[in-house]
């Protein structure tokens, strides 16, 4: 282990070293579009759900995406254009998953008046806790669209001589819409499935670093945000709301031409 980081610190080492002795590498006028695989931690959230016969909040609602193997229709896809040698913007995709965690305890504040589960109470929020077990509720987007436009800086930390190669870094700003589909259920009930449609927003700083091979390059890098939906079905004529931030890591592979040239 001492040995590969000795390796790859003098790897390093050497690429900052010629550094002075390389030409630039030209970004304006390139496109760029890349595909990548990711998986997102979620912090503790606020879930509001509201309707017939309750009409409560959740704080410390607890999540994840859900991941038990790799699903190449869960992804983050981005397609960019430099519009000056270090500035770019850049149209981003991605396609999350959220699925609460099971028999976690969160608190509750707010009322439930009617229902077939024992559950009615009025409840005091940050004094009062419930267990999220599948008879109280279950929550997930199968599918959470993240659609966000984002304008980025770049800079190289390195360029071959013949400007075929280079290892560089970016980082970005952004904000969009999002698009859901839900399965929710509520006091054991059957859990409902339901297209809700772009019913929410995101925003989020995106970082990373690329390594290119010709018009190839493989990026590393990641994404953190806040999203917030309103008007989740949760059956009949609920609804619920819900905020809460994200953290991506992405691993990606892409093609960038440059179109001046």
């Amino acid at each position: 282990m001492k040995d590969n980081l000795l390796l790859i610190v003098f790897s390093f080492s050497f690429l900052y070293a010629n550094a002075q002795d390389t030409t630039e590498r030209t970004n304006k006028g390139r496109i760029y579009a890349s595909y990548g695989l990711s998986r997102t931690t979620y912090d503790l959230s606020t879930l509001k759900m509201s309707g017939d016969g309750y009409d409560f909040s959740l704080t410390h609602f607890d999540a994840n995406d859900g991941f038990s193997e790799y699903d190449f229709a869960k992804f983050n896809g981005k397609i960019g254009y430099f519009f000056s040698e270090h500035f770019s913007i850049a149209l981003g995709f991605d396609n999350f998953s959220y699925k609460a965690i099971d028999k976690r305890l969160v608190k509750i504040g707010g009322v439930i008046s009617d229902t077939t589960g024992g559950y009615e109470a009025e409840y005091q929020s940050n004094e009062d806790v419930v267990r999220t077990n599948s008879d109280f509720i279950t929550f997930e987007y199968f599918k959470l669209n993240y659609i966000n436009l984002n304008l980025e800086v770049h800079d190289n930390f390195w360029v071959s001589k013949n400007t075929k190669f280079a290892w560089s870094y970016y980082f970005g700003l952004g904000a969009g819409i999002v698009i859901t589909e839900s399965t929710v259920s509520l006091f054991g009930q059957d859990a409902v499935t339901k297209n809700n449609g772009m019913n929410g927003f995101g925003a989020n700083a995106s970082f990373g670093t690329k390594f290119y091979l010709g018009p190839v390059y493989l990026g590393l890098g990641g994404k953190a945000g806040y999203i917030k939906t309103k008007d989740v079905s949760t059956g009949g004529i609920g609804t619920a709301n819900h905020n809460f931030m994200f953290t991506s890591g992405i691993a990606s592979i892409g093609v960038s031409f440059n179109l001046s040239k």
